[in-house]
């Protein structure tokens, strides 16, 4: 049997590689539709409940910083305010912002 050129062996690793990010890709977003939905509830629910919590003057700051596209310093005041993570704060005010939209 012959060895592999160079050349060879790079194109079987980009290959190799190439075919496990599709495989990758392709089972990234398999989770079923009542998970997802329910994901979006349980985030719905905690910002509705984040934003009941706040005085109203928070709140309107939030607005206007939203409004004033300052998502950041929204996101800041948020977590400030209700001890959220950074994660949850961001999805708050990204609920918060679908609301103002609406």
């Amino acid at each position: 049997m012959n060895a592999l050129e160079p050349l060879q062996i790079w194109l079987l690793m980009a290959a190799v590689a190439y075919i496990a990010f599709m495989a990758g890709r392709a089972t990234a977003n398999s989770g079923d539709k009542e998970s997802r939905e329910s994901r979006a509830l349980r985030v719905q629910e905690s910002a509705e409940r984040t934003f009941s919590e706040m005085t109203s003057s928070t709140k309107d700051d939030v607005d206007r910083l939203i409004r004033d596209g300052k998502k950041i310093d929204a996101i800041r005041l948020v977590r400030e305010h209700s001890g959220l993570g950074l994660r949850d704060a961001k999805l708050a005010v990204d609920w918060r912002q679908r609301m103002i939209k609406n």
